[in-house]
């Protein structure tokens, strides 16, 4: 064994294949030893009356089967391979904390050694179901079984030959995620020789479109023949003499006690292994969900987060990138002088329940001031300072433990408020906490049109950081100076840099520092930077980050992978991240690009559209491989991006509403969703916005029977049925859409539901006057209007809502004139 087993083991990139010697010494029901290949072969070909001349388990397998049917082998398979006594290297394997687990065997003998290790997470997959991912938290093991499982005979086993090519054909899902895997993660193989017809052929498949140069992966086999030994090296795969008893051996010998998934998320993910270090021993799901959500600002604690270095020596802020924790803790960039500004505004402690927003355009600085001021009051103040830097549900039961865990006030960061809006009202409004203060950013155009309503009335103070002052470029200049490309700045005289840094910062302090550094405008930086990227892979790869940050999120290797692979390109992530560095970089199975910013523009006159549509379909296919609902089986970044990617009004804007190319990336999929309600109700949405009414309702109504409890499908569907009464000439046809979308729309009304920047009674109150309108009722429609009108004019909020102030303008326009007016 090796140092580089060891460190895959610890930073949780170790993944197991085991083969027929792994199971050695495992005890069958009538206790003898579990038989290996060429024993099962000779056990078959007893059954038969053949004589047994070591051809392979394979060819046996199969005669066998044509000759006594399938139902008599299977019983005959489950009486060697079924109830398994396990050896102690089994049980003890189970104690580490593994990437993943893969096994060629079918027996059960991992499954009962699951039993001697009491509180494990243990899920076995065939391969066949659909793929999970990883834990994040390292406490689950996912042990896959490549070849079938004696507990599901009638899904088969891959033994013969015809069985192999079947596999070929169609490759299972998690054949295709074991390739992958190999390309990225350390392997150790144990108990097989590798001559798996259906496991080399993905390999290969995998393996010739990424680079693999960087990983090596290991076998243990007590021994080898030096052809074979070449033949392995080629594939990266070093041989290494031993059993698997030796491996277990060394475990024990090189750890004085078993790694724990805390052990390995201090070196991944640290700030998260801080918080659950302090939890007291509380190990239930929900509190480790809760816990994850959130980063102690501490200095000590935020230095343990490692970045990868940049080679050139430019901190990657100066690229364009957000400022990480290790950027704020070395201050890397400048204290502005509206950040010393919000210092002197804390300088005494708000009261609990006050909220602080922050405002500032795409680009000004509202991350890095965020992370400026939360490390600045953990260290002037004598309370804790916590950060929320994912979108989470339960906010409010953040806040619940955060409030257990704190004697006295604390305050808890976030950007984008929009996201926790609804949560956060919850919270002040129903005085849910004591000791909370609320400090957050937004754009000021999402602030009016989403959030205002909302909390205006429950902010405490509004700060505005989009513009930098005079005195802010001397210390911009020393910064940039220090960490940033200086080489042209260098050249100009002090006076020039400040003129220079000042003007081009007008527009945005992000624009305007990389303007300054480069001499370019930033249209034409990101357009000279994207065509010298020649390699197609490398291409797309940006164009696949990109598409997460434009949803502010990471964006995963798994996925990133699964979608190059697609595309029929290089698929090694981490290798291809090495050409890009400046536009985008890889961290912990992460790739994060340069600001939302950059990709808009690079994406608005860079990015062809069809090539943006290649991405797009690529990524969702790569979405495809996992069970429904989706949301349960994926990250909350990895959620941003796929519910963005099939977002009708985001897909309109990305492809300025050429319908061909929106629509088509439905029609590819619709089969795949077909139980997945989010996607059937965009894509009834997106055949809404070009007015394929018939065809939205007909979608609408899928989603409905898919998910018949969500209140989103539930209002879509009601307002579609509204836009067809108010198109049809049909009367009775009208009234009764109109009676079926009333009943809906007026129910999730009384609930309080509100459906993203709108109401249920707006969608409503408009088509129900029209309609009747319409029809010549009238007098029927005068009185509706004033009863609408009273009913949304008691609305809270209603003034701070341009959407209800809009249909109150229409109604009041109505009673006055008795023509409905659209516009």
């Amino acid at each position: 064994m090796n140092e580089n087993i060891k460190q895959s083991l610890l930073r949780g990139r170790l993944v197991l294949l085991l083969g027929a010697g792994a199971s050695y010494g495992s005890k069958m029901s009538n206790g003898k030893d579990i038989p290996l290949g060429l024993e099962t072969a000779k056990i078959l070909a007893d059954m038969i009356g053949e004589k047994y001349c070591q051809e392979p388990l394979s060819d046996v397998y199969n005669v066998v089967k044509e000759t006594i049917g399938e139902h008599q082998l299977h019983t005959k398979m489950e009486s060697l391979f079924k109830h398994i006594t396990p050896t102690k290297n089994y049980i003890e394997i189970l104690k580490y904390p593994f990437f993943r687990i893969y096994s060629l065997n079918i027996d059960d003998a991992m499954e009962n050694a699951k039993t001697h290790n009491r509180g494990l997470k243990f899920n076995v997959r065939l391969r066949n179901d659909k793929i999970i991912e990883p834990d994040q938290l390292y406490r689950t093991i996912d042990y896959i079984k490549l070849n079938g499982d004696i507990n599901r005979v009638t899904d088969g086993f891959i033994f013969s030959s015809q069985e192999y090519a079947k596999g070929s054909a169609k490759a299972p899902l998690w054949y295709e995620e074991v390739a992958r895997d190999f390309t990225k993660y350390t392997f150790l193989f144990i108990g097989t020789e590798l001559n798996e017809p259906l496991f080399h052929h993905m390999v290969e498949s995998y393996s010739s479109k990424s680079h693999t140069a960087d990983f090596k992966s290991y076998l243990i086999t007590p021994s080898i023949n030096s052809i074979r030994k070449r033949s392995l090296a080629s594939s990266k795969v070093e041989h290494i003499k031993g059993t698997m008893s030796d491996f277990v051996a060394w475990l024990k010998s090189e750890f004085e006690s078993v790694p724990t998934p805390l052990d390995v998320l201090w070196n991944v993910r640290p700030s998260i292994a801080t918080m659950l270090s302090q939890a007291d021993g509380i190990k239930e799901d929900k509190h480790i969900k809760i816990l994850s959500s959130i980063t102690p600002i501490h200095r000590s604690s935020l230095s343990l987060i490692q970045q990868n270095p940049s080679l050139s020596g430019v901190k990657e802020f100066y690229k364009g990138f957000k400022p990480t924790w290790q950027d704020i803790i070395e201050n890397v960039p400048a204290i502005l002088t509206s950040t010393e500004n919000l210092y002197n505004i804390f300088e005494s402690t708000p009261p609990p329940l006050s909220l602080y927003l922050v405002t500032g355009s795409a680009g000004c600085g509202k991350s890095t001031t965020l992370k400026q001021l939360a490390l600045h009051l953990s260290e002037s103040k004598n309370m804790n300072v916590y950060f929320i830097e994912e979108y989470t549900k339960i906010l409010n039961k953040v806040v619940d433990e955060l409030d257990e865990r704190n004697s006295s006030s604390y305050y808890l960061f976030f950007d984008r408020i929009g996201d926790f809006a609804s949560q956060i009202s919850e919270i002040i409004s129903k005085d849910k906490s004591f000791k909370v203060i609320f400090i957050s950013a937004e754009n000021p155009n999402n602030w009016i049109m989403r959030v205002k309503e909302h909390l205006s009335d429950k902010l405490t103070k509004q700060i505005d950081i989009s513009k930098i002052v005079d005195q802010d470029a001397d210390r911009i200049l020393a910064k940039v100076e220090e960490y940033g490309n200086w080489t042209r700045l260098s050249k100009l005289s002090k006076k020039r840099r400040r003129f220079e840094l000042l003007k081009r910062s007008k527009k945005q302090l992000l624009i305007g520092l990389m303007e300054a550094t480069s001499g370019e405008g930033y249209i034409d930086l990101i357009k000279k930077e994207y065509s010298a990227i020649k390699n197609k892979s490398q291409r797309f790869l940006l164009i696949l980050s990109g598409l997460a940050t434009r949803e502010r999120v990471v964006a995963s290797e798994s996925t990133l992978s699964r979608a190059l692979d697609f595309l029929g390109l290089e698929s090694n992530v981490y290798f291809l991240s090495g050409f890009l560095e400046g536009t985008l970089k890889y961290s912990n199975g992460n790739v994060t690009t340069r600001h939302k910013v950059y990709i808009d523009k690079l994406f608005e006159r860079h990015v062809s559209q069809k090539d943006l549509h290649s991405a797009i379909v690529a990524y969702l296919k790569s979405f495809t491989v996992y069970d429904f609902p989706i949301a349960i089986n994926i990250s909350k970044s990895e959620m941003a991006i796929y519910k963005s990617l099939v977002n009708a009004k985001l897909l309109n804007k990305l492809f300025s509403g050429n319908e061909t190319f929106i629509l088509s990336i439905y029609e590819l999929y619709e089969k795949d969703f077909e139980k997945e309600g989010l996607f059937l109700m965009q894509y009834g949405l997106a055949l809404r916005t070009f007015s394929k009414d018939d065809e939205a309702l007909e979608k609408l109504k899928i989603a409905h029977i898919a998910y018949p409890e969500n209140p989103q499908v539930e209002h879509s569907l009601a307002h579609q049925k509204l836009i067809i009464a108010c198109k049809t000439h049909d009367e009775n046809y009208a009234m009764l859409l109109l009676a079926e979308a009333q009943a809906v729309l007026k129910r999730l009304d009384r609930a309080g539901i509100q459906i993203y920047d709108t109401y249920p009674i707006t969608a409503l109150s408009e088509s129900h006057v029209q309609i009747l309108d319409k029809f010549g009722q009238k007098e029927s429609a005068l009185i509706h209007a004033k009863i609408y009108f009273n009913q949304i004019d008691k609305t809270k909020n209603v003034l701070e809502n341009e959407r209800l102030q809009k249909t109150l303008a229409k109604l009041l326009k109505y009673t006055t004139t008795t023509k409905w007016v659209n516009s």
